[in-house]
């Protein structure tokens, strides 16, 4: 049936109410739920203003510590000589091809260094295939006199000899004293207030060829002590400030021909500029900060409270260097970390070694905690309060009365958790332990040789329990001591010569 020629205009003129909806175009348009389209616009917005890129090569001054290739994301054994074939020929392009990817994979570390002596020869190991003893200096530094005829006291008595032997001498703290004023008026007229010195040479940990370090005091007027909500001191701006001081600290040196060719600025998490003092050979590390950090006195108020904690430090710490697993630079474990190793172990055995003559069984006990007793690839240390801590014992502890530590510890332990997701497995078994100042810190991050450390620990407690077994009395040039260090000092030697009599620049 067909309309009229008046009613076919009549409809003609009428709005259009109905329209076909065509189905979108857009993945990111939900025609039934708001929320997963807004969810879907804000993914896609994200993807296209963030994206994460990772450089070819190395930034200029990054320390990138040198990771074993089964240690590495991806690795996976070589097949036995018997299985493996010959590899087909690839053409000229191919071949180039391959090269260029194994040099981004493997960037080549940088060989530039502040180092006129290398730490790493101050205390060395002694090949035990080469059948030579190590070296017992300490020894001169031996007082018999009221020691028991036990093979625990002449350990004890052997641990502070040492000591006394690897601390400063009168000579070397007067040189450090007077380098100390030499660098402070140097810099009168680049930085806006007097280096102070902090670190071991100020809390009394330093050996004879510790490094010097000094911060520079900087004021932040919006982190003022009356301000209830203070910013972060790593804001952009502040670090840019401390860059620029920086800068001018270092060309000041640079510009001193004592530090000529020997002054570099570093440090990825934290700006340092390290310089190395040509005379001396001493190694001098510059930070910028609005005060002493709270570490330096928390770790002076634990040195009161435990006097053994110097003498303990001193041997392990020579116990380490001889493996070479002391410092940043050989991935092993910082200074800051060892000294709350220590602070651990004695606050978690406070009152279990009575009396005196008790250092040798706390060396022992404390060799058999870290290397025997728990497996620091998978918990953390902490600090305040003493023990240990990981994804379990988390578990257990979470409850509603949350306190600081216990995120922090959730924290470090995410961390370590993420890194093992992406494959980073040095990064997800390094060691961790928590800074009791500042509960998010980390202060074993640059240690990624755990398993190498818990290995130094486990054999010194064997060697030493060992000698001890069999010790038969002292004698002139018996010493318990040395089975576990097997250590030469010739490196050291030369450089306290050095010290105390400096080169001219």
């Amino acid at each position: 049936m067909r309309l009229s020629g008046i009613k076919s205009s009549r409809l003609s003129q009428l709005p259009r109410r109905v329209r076909s909806i065509q189905p979108s175009q857009d993945d990111d348009v939900f025609a039934n739920s708001l929320r997963k389209t807004l969810e879907a616009h804000r993914a896609s917005n994200r993807a296209r203003l963030i994206r994460k890129t990772y450089p070819r090569a190395p930034s200029p001054g990054l320390f990138r510590p040198y990771i074993r290739p089964e240690n590495r994301a991806g690795y996976q054994p070589p097949p036995p000589p018997s299985l493996q074939l010959t590899p087909p020929a690839i053409g000229p392009e191919k071949a180039a091809s391959a090269r260029k990817r194994s040099r981004r994979r493997t960037p080549e570390p940088s060989t530039y260094s502040t180092d006129a002596r290398p730490e790493t020869n101050a205390i060395r190991s002694v090949d035990v295939g080469s059948g030579r003893l190590g070296q017992t200096p300490w020894l001169s530094y031996l007082t018999n006199e009221g020691v028991p005829g036990d093979a625990s006291a002449y350990l004890d008595a052997e641990i502070q000899a040492l000591h006394r032997y690897l601390a400063p001498s009168s000579d070397e703290q007067n040189r450090v004293t007077q380098l100390s004023a030499e660098v402070s008026a140097l810099l009168e007229s680049t930085v806006p207030h007097t280096p102070t010195l902090v670190g071991s040479r100020r809390t009394g940990l330093a050996l004879a060829h510790s490094d010097l370090d000094f911060l520079l005091p900087f004021e932040d007027l919006p982190r003022a002590l009356d301000k209830n909500r203070r910013p972060s001191p790593t804001r952009p701006q502040i670090r840019d400030a401390h860059l620029t001081l920086l800068r001018q600290v270092e060309k000041t040196l640079q510009n001193a021909p004592a530090f000529r060719n020997g002054v570099r600025l570093s440090g990825k998490r934290s700006l340092a500029l390290e310089a190395r003092h040509r005379p001396t050979g001493l190694l001098l590390q510059f930070y910028c900060g609005e005060r002493v950090p709270a570490f330096t006195e928390y770790l002076q108020d634990y040195l009161v409270e435990y006097p053994s904690l110097r003498l303990l430090y001193t041997t392990t710490r020579a116990l380490l260097e001889a493996g070479a697993l002391f410092g940043s630079s050989q991935a092993g474990i910082s200074p800051d970390a060892l000294a709350m190793l220590l602070v651990a172990f004695l606050k978690m055995n406070h009152g279990r070694f009575p009396g005196p003559h008790r250092l040798g069984d706390q060396l022992l006990a404390f060799l058999q905690l870290y290397g025997r007793d728990v497996d620091l690839q998978s918990v953390g240390v902490a600090v305040d309060p003493p023990g240990f801590f990981d994804a379990g014992i988390l578990r257990m502890n979470n409850g509603p009365e949350d306190s600081a530590y216990l995120r922090g510890q959730r924290s470090l332990v995410a961390a370590k958790r993420t890194a093992a997701a992406r494959g980073n497995l040095p990064a997800s078994r390094r060691l961790c332990v928590q800074d009791p100042t500042h509960y998010m810190n980390d202060l074993g991050r640059s240690c990624t040789r755990t398993p190498e450390l818990q290995s130094v620990f486990a054999t010194a407690h064997e060697q030493l329990r060992s000698a001890c077994d069999n010790w038969e009395g002292s004698r002139e040039d018996s010493s318990i001591l040395t089975k576990a260090l097997q250590a030469r000092f010739d490196g050291l030697e030369k450089m306290r010569e050095q010290i105390v009599h400096p080169q001219s620049s």
